[in-house]
């Protein structure tokens, strides 16, 4: 072997590499008549792997004397989280569970797709006004992503924003920097509009309005001129125009009416709409006393993507498909062979069903396994796995409810000491009345950070007419390194709850939280 060849095989070996986000892939090096072909040997040969050889063929550069002689070299492994596809599917998850709704650059390979339960991506590309609302890692991002993707193949311009960046300002200065940017992301869209119609688009009277905002026009004096600009558009291209405001909760409460009215005051009437996503407990839509914002359901829709535990078996079947499919992108399928059934049930109900936690929590598990050299993916696994997610939502609470985390880390821990705790009651979960109250709000709070679990939404336990709500604590309060001994989980026999069983659980009631407080206050 001379040295051109030796070359070829780190460049080939290192691309190939790359693409499946792992090292230490081995290779074999086949005669075939008079050509050398370089053999990356894996476990299975699989939909990613092939994608990677041909990506790795594109890449190679054009004096490599393995062009066109690249393949696959199968030799089983008995142990999944000790394979090679247990590590390229470790890549797999990790791009696909940091979905960024803004990105429109190339994603590379693409596991098949698991729909949303009621299509709500292509309702939310329909020409309204939408308000998505979800718990943290339903799957808001990427349905914008969804919707976006199909917007962009036709005329229309779409303007995506990670609001974000917009968390630590208010004021006129949130107004003006919010437009400017908005304005500045249909302009980089159009180019793309311009080579589906053939033709350039006017956008003078937009980027007018953009410096008018760089120079301090305050955002409401704009408006006027922004939705005069937005409709020259849109006539000219006979199509619409779609702004989405990503995360749009991170905004401070008091100042998310003010600019959902100046967006919406620009779009109405423009073939305009504005699409909002965040968490319910949150967003702060539509302000009665100022009368700004979106009303619902006069000025929008709203689009839910919680599937909670309320259907348990529809939230099992929902991720054991998106599992599956990623699974079978490295040659794998769902079974005992990767993730026994009490595994994969504990990791479905300790996300409560929401994909990204349920597909970060099982490639963290599988980190696990393999560091333990377990043959699959067993409970202990997801136990540990479950315990490191709980410091992570501990933390994302302080991000996305910073004016309130004091108040609902008191709620949590009086949730933990009523229900965890008390010699009489030792279980997971808990009812609350369904009226308003601060004890209800914050517990909904709790539910959109992914602490609490919805498990009932409507039950009559003691009288006629009153409704009450059932709870699940998060797992990562009991389970791992805060493991409490003796707690009863609350886990349907069947698919659903019995209303006998629900009528058990320990009850909160308003007033619940001032007890406590007063509590800790005698402790000092």
């Amino acid at each position: 072997m001379d040295d051109k060849e030796r070359q070829g095989i780190r460049e080939a070996t290192q691309l190939f590499e790359t693409q499946i986000g792992t090292t230490g892939v081995q290779h074999k090096l086949e005669q075939v008549g008079p050509r050398s072909f370089i053999k990356f040997v894996v476990g299975r040969e699989s939909p990613f792997f092939l994608y990677a050889v041909r990506e790795t063929q594109i890449g190679l550069s054009a004096d490599n004397p393995f062009r066109g002689a690249l393949g696959l070299e199968v030799e089983r492994s008995n142990r999944f989280p000790e394979s090679l596809e247990a590590a390229a599917l470790q890549t797999l998850l990790t791009r696909s569970t940091r979905a960024v709704s803004e990105d429109t650059s190339a994603r590379g390979f693409s596991v098949p797709y698991v729909p949303f339960q009621n299509k709500e991506d292509h309702q939310l590309a329909q020409p309204a006004t939408h308000v998505v609302v979800g718990r943290r890692g339903v799957g808001k991002s990427t349905l914008i992503r969804r919707a976006t993707d199909t917007l962009r193949a036709s005329n229309s311009l779409v303007a995506v924003l990670d609001m974000q960046a917009y968390s630590e300002i208010s004021g006129d200065e949130l107004s003006r920097e919010l437009l400017s940017d908005v304005i500045a992301a249909l302009c980089e869209d159009a180019p793309r509009v311009e080579k589906l119609l053939g033709h350039g688009i006017d956008l003078t009277n937009l980027r007018s309005v953009r410096s008018s905002l760089i120079d301090g026009l305050a955002g409401g004096a704009a408006i006027p001129r922004l939705k005069r600009a937005i409709k020259g558009i849109t006539r000219g291209t006979g199509a619409h125009v779609f702004v989405f405001l990503d995360d749009c909760h991170l905004v401070a409460q008091e100042e998310q009416p003010r600019i959902l009215h100046l967006l919406h005051g620009a779009l109405k009437g423009a073939n305009g709409w504005l699409k909002v996503a965040g968490l319910r407990s949150l967003l702060n839509v539509y302000s009665p006393r100022t009368r700004e914002g979106l009303q619902v359901p006069g000025d929008a829709q709203t689009i839910s993507l919680d599937l909670t535990l309320e259907n348990p078996q529809a939230a099992e079947d929902h991720l054991r498909a998106i599992l599956d499919g990623f699974l079978r992108a490295v040659g794998y399928s769902f079974g005992d062979s990767v993730l026994p059934a009490a595994a994969f049930r504990r990791l479905v109900w300790a996300n409560a069903g929401v994909p990204r936690d349920f597909l970060q929590m099982f490639a963290r598990a599988s980190e696990h396994s393999r560091r333990n050299k377990h043959a699959v993916v067993t409970l202990s696994d997801i136990n540990i796995a479950i315990n490191e997610f709980g410091q992570r939502k501990m933390d994302e609470m302080s991000q996305d409810a910073r004016n309130s985390q004091g108040e609902l880390r008191l709620m949590l821990s009086a949730l933990e000491s009523y229900c965890l705790d008390k010699s009489e009651h030792r279980i997971n979960a808990f009812q609350i009345r369904s009226e308003q109250s601060r004890e209800r709000q914050l517990i909904h709070t709790l539910s959109d950070l992914r602490l609490v679990h919805l498990i009932h939404q409507s039950t009559t336990p003691f009288k006629a007419g009153e409704r009450y709500e059932a709870f699940i604590l998060d797992y990562s309060l009991f389970i791992g390194y805060r493991r409490r001994l003796n707690i009863q989980e609350m886990l349907p026999e069947d698919e659903q709850f019995k209303a006998s069983e629900l009528r058990k659980l320990p009850r909160i009631s308003e007033g619940f939280l001032a007890g406590c407080e007063e509590s800790l206050r005698d402790d000092n």
